[in-house]
């Protein structure tokens, strides 16, 4: 056997391999066994969630199942897959030939892998449901999941329908007022500008004999928000209609970048701003105690004011139910346009070459439609079990949403402004990547800003050629 035939076989082989491997068995439980005996299709729904997060979604998979899933003819498993690890998994089961019938995953990894031909259109879907009609979806969840991408059924780039918005988040900030009143401050009155965020952070910055024993703020802590202060000092990341990243020379990103830096020691300096820390430091502060417990930083007290998303108004309940705290817009500079952040959503999608399509469909719709007998859908359902928030108008308006005081802070920036949003492209995580390297090297004084802006539009751009020159095709 030639060379060419071994490895035609060998790829024949590991094919079969990860079919066995992904594809599920046939049936699992007694109710899927049974629901089998019915002649009823099993749909696989892999999910990116885990967790409490997954449980809800396997909670109304089940009310499907023993529901209108019996009218529809289908039986809906749902596997939790998680978001590490996902495209991964997806790409090896879509090149064995056994992807799942549908999946949820964040929409700035279903971009980047339907610039691959990794997923189906879905208008048949939208144009038949009138719960989906794009003026339903707040705008920016819309775009990050109906933009032009590669469809390998007809080998042709279409603006279409990729996913179905599922859930989406809102980062406010949020501040201790025990914290505001031992250091003067009124507590009912957070910063609103980012000079007054500065004032701020300075007066709640305490520092003891061994260190800093209470950090004022943070603008990494504890995720890097590097693309929203970009965002929310005025400047431009990309360029919608070529595709491209414009960063260079951006007035708006360039000063993101040089007010991060303030708040890192600048060890050329003969003194220091009150609120700068120790960039060695960064990596130990960021993981000082967990997230999901009584020990995370600003519960304990360690961290004054942050900006994080709507699920923190649950956590906090849960970890910290004595903690006296606030929740307000996040503070930008003098001049520029009130903005909301809204990164990314969860969308369902339908993977290219689904063995199941119209049994995923059907389920699907029965998952954003309201409910016949009055009830919201089960997507506005999961978000308020995950404490998330709806991206449909209509639903985000709901009481269970509105009516809680701190969770209404996020719903309402996130109704009412501009969103700030991930770049719909081929190379998102790519470039999410190199921002945040580019804020270490900042953070280090290791680059200027404008240097840092330079590298990161000229890396990313290079990375999108590349990936038209091997796709052979382009999405601008």
């Amino acid at each position: 056997m030639n060379r060419t035939n071994i490895s035609w076989a060998a790829a024949a082989l590991v094919s079969v391999l990860l079919y066995l491997i992904l594809w599920p068995s046939p049936a699992g439980s007694p109710e899927e066994r049974e629901a089998l005996r019915q002649g009823r299709t099993i749909v696989v729904y892999w999910d990116r969630h885990s967790g409490h997060e997954h449980q809800a979604r396997v909670d109304l998979v089940e009310e499907y199942n023993r529901s209108r899933g019996i009218e529809d003819g289908a039986y809906v498993r749902a596997l939790p897959i998680g978001y590490n690890v996902l495209m991964e998994k997806m790409l090896t089961s879509i090149a064995a030939g056994s992807p799942p019938d549908v999946c949820s995953m964040d929409t700035a990894i279903l971009a980047q892998l339907v610039s691959q031909g990794c997923f189906s259109p879905l208008d048949d879907l939208v144009n038949s449901e009138p719960s989906l009609r794009q003026e339903a979806f707040l705008p920016h969840t819309w775009e990050m999941s109906c933009f032009k991408g590669y469809d390998a059924a007809t080998r042709k780039w279409v603006t279409a329908v990729w996913g179905i918005p599922t859930t989406s988040d809102s980062f406010c900030l949020l501040w201790n007022k025990d914290a505001f009143r031992k250091a003067g401050l009124d507590p009912e009155r957070p910063p609103r500008t980012i000079a007054e965020l500065e004032e701020f952070a300075a007066k709640l910055t305490i520092r003891g004999s061994t260190g800093i024993e209470q950090y004022g703020f943070v603008p990494w802590f504890p995720w890097d928000l590097t693309h929203m202060w970009g965002g929310l000092f005025g400047g431009r990341w990309f360029d919608e209609e070529t595709g491209l990243a414009v960063c260079r020379g951006d007035p708006g990103v360039i000063a993101s970048f040089a007010w991060q830096q303030k708040f890192a020691v600048d060890p050329n300096a003969a003194s220091q701003l009150p609120y700068a820390i120790d960039p060695e430091r960064t990596q130990s502060f960021e993981k000082m105690g967990a997230y999901q417990s009584s020990n995370n930083p600003f519960y304990s007290g360690k961290v004054a004011m942050i900006t994080e998303g709507e699920w923190q108004v649950t956590f906090i309940r849960k970890y910290a139910p004595d903690l006296d705290w606030g929740v307000a817009p996040v503070p930008q500079p003098e001049g520029v346009e009130p903005l909301a952040y809204g990164p990314a959503s969860v969308a369902d999608a339908i993977p290219a070459g689904a063995r199941n399509r119209d049994a995923a469909l059907k389920f699907l719709r029965w998952f954003y439609a309201p409910r016949p007998d009055g009830r919201p859908s089960p997507a506005s359902d999961y978000n308020a079990a995950i404490h998330n928030i709806p991206p449909r108008r209509d639903e985000a308006l709901q009481e269970r949403f509105m009516g809680d005081p701190e969770f209404r802070v996020f719903v309402e920036v996130l109704l009412n402004r501009p969103v700030v949003r991930y770049p719909v492209s081929s190379e998102t995580q790519f470039f999410l990547d190199e921002m945040a390297s580019s804020r270490e090297y900042i953070l280090r004084y290791l680059k200027t800003p404008e240097v840092a802006a330079r590298d990161l539009e000229q890396s990313t751009n290079e990375a999108i050629k590349r990936h038209q020159d091997v796709g052979g095709a382009s999405a601008s």
